[in-house]
């Protein structure tokens, strides 16, 4: 048993694209130069499905709000997002990944990354169910009329998260779904053991390390605790909250809400409105009464609720940044870009270009297009916009112009029909895709086949079907264009999506 003695109380950096797709920063302002870092995220946490992991975590409010998450694998960015969890997809099947996250702010500024965690995509459905006991257990804040609770919540991939019971004294005094917790009304000068437990889907509890404190020396008048929180609107950064006055015991002077340990509004009334949260996320607020000391009432019943998804104005976000091209032959470019929100598709538009008609040319999956079947020393702009399922488009990407070279002006025709002939799982947990397609006859015979994944190169073939040998669980989507004896490219067929198969252990 551990023991903790008295103690204190307690956006996207915008980018201007240039031709050929030197990416600039803005400069920041005097006033966000000075500021401090972001604060690096904590409590992150992962689940997982066969051929994704999903991580959470919580930003503490220290530093410059952040306008945008990085998740890093090692060394390389894997996702990107503008709130406090992401889903990494298309990962494969049985593979083990270790994550850290960093918080980043308008300016550019980056925090340290947090502490890691390592997770395995593997069958979706969990064998366990909340067996797994909370650790790490931590005391912090403590007064003379509170203290705040702080554990790890992470399970192993066979488990589930369940429902947190937190023990004060042997007693359960709330229940909660998160990592954190404030406990108030307590004596002034009193010793408590305090336990956070997991219960299980029939009812058993798997209790942490018990960890004592005592709370500081203070007044013994609490005032009465407030009556149960009701949720009012709520938009993607705020949540009003509104509660009865606590009846009885010493008069409240005003009221604190907290969100898990950290409190984030303070009021003298009965209502509030938190500010500064992240969108699309889930939160827990208590309530305590404060006295004129500040000291703290037992705390209101844990009240569940979540922000919107989308950012202001409905159903907009930022646009892609930083894009840049390279052309690739004189048929064909590649763009690549950033998004620092979890988009579903990315649709590449022409804006500019004489003689090659505007309109969306390409849509993809990933943050890269292949623009193909392009005339030679041609020049054309283009711009990109991002799509999320729940909030729409964003605006378009500032402009990018990009030429081919010089060359001969013969393409192929665009390959037709292209199909996933086979799927077939095998043994190894890989699967055996074999994709087939037609050429339609043309004045430019195709020397070759290339089947592309957004911008980047995916496999090459001599004749009109390939067989691959891929990692089962990820879902891919592929074109396919030919390409002739001088190595230009026609245009790409239309793509087809797959998810590869793969056989689960018995």
């Amino acid at each position: 048993m551990r023991h903790i003695g008295r103690a204190g109380f307690l956006l996207v950096a915008t980018l201007a694209v240039v031709p050929l797709g030197t990416a600039v920063p803005v400069a920041a302002s005097v006033a966000e130069a000075a500021a401090p870092a972001p604060a690096t995220p904590v409590g992150l946490s992962a689940t997982n499905n066969a051929s994704s992991i999903t991580l959470t975590w919580r930003q503490p409010p220290a530093g410059t709000r952040p306008a945008s998450f990085r998740v890093y694998e090692g060394s390389t960015v894997v996702a990107r997002n503008t709130t406090t969890h992401v889903t990494v997809p298309d990962l494969p099947f049985n593979s083990s990944h270790t994550y850290r996250v960093t918080a980043v702010d308008r300016a550019g500024r980056e925090s340290a990354p947090s502490a890691p965690v390592t997770r395995r995509a593997f069958i979706g459905g969990p064998m366990a169910c909340g067996i797994t006991a909370p650790s790490g257990l931590s005391v912090t804040a403590v007064t003379a009329s509170a203290a705040s609770l702080s554990w790890s919540n992470a399970v192993p991939y066979y488990d589930q998260a369940g429902t947190i019971l937190v023990l004060l004294d042997s007693v359960a005094v709330a229940q909660t779904t998160m990592d954190e917790f404030r406990i108030g009304g307590l004596a002034p000068g009193s010793t408590h053991t305090v336990q956070v437990a997991r219960r299980d889907c029939v009812g058993q509890s798997h209790p942490g390390e018990p960890v004592t404190f005592t709370t500081g020396a203070g007044p013994a008048a609490r005032p009465a605790p407030p009556g149960a929180v009701t949720v009012g609107a709520r938009t993607a950064t705020t949540v009003e909250l509104s509660w009865a006055p606590g009846a009885g015991a010493a008069p409240a002077a005003g009221y604190a809400v907290y969100s898990g340990a950290t409190r984030v509004a303070t009021t003298t009334g009965p209502a509030a409105r938190v500010t500064g949260l992240w969108r699309e996320t889930g939160y827990e607020f208590t309530v305590a009464a404060l006295d004129g000391a500040g000291n703290e009432s037992t705390h209101s019943a844990p009240v569940q609720t979540g922000t919107q998804p989308c950012p202001d104005p409905p159903g907009r976000a930022d646009a892609p940044t930083a894009l840049t091209a390279v052309a690739t032959a004189s048929s064909s470019v590649v763009l690549s870009w950033t998004q620092d929100f979890a988009a579903t598709s990315y649709t590449v538009y022409r804006v500019a270009g004489a003689g090659l008609p505007l309109g969306p040319v390409a849509t993809t999956r990933t943050t890269s297009a292949l623009i193909s079947g392009l005339p030679p020393g041609s020049t054309a702009g283009y711009a990109v916009v991002a799509t999320t399922a729940a909030c729409g488009s964003s605006p378009r990407s500032d402009p990018l112009t990009v030429g081919t070279p010089a060359g001969p002006a013969a393409r192929p025709a665009a390959p037709t029909g292209l199909t996933v002939a086979r799927n077939t799982p095998n043994s190894d947990f890989t699967g055996t895709v074999t994709l087939s397609w037609t050429q339609p006859a043309g004045d430019d015979p195709p020397a070759g086949f290339r089947l592309y994944e957004g911008g980047a190169l995916l496999a090459t073939s001599d004749t009109t079907s390939v067989t691959l040998r891929l990692p089962g669980g990820p879902t891919h989507a592929v074109t396919v264009l030919a390409v002739d004896a001088a190595g230009n490219e026609s245009g790409q067929s239309a793509p087809v999506t797959f998810t590869v198969s793969f056989l689960p252990p018995p």
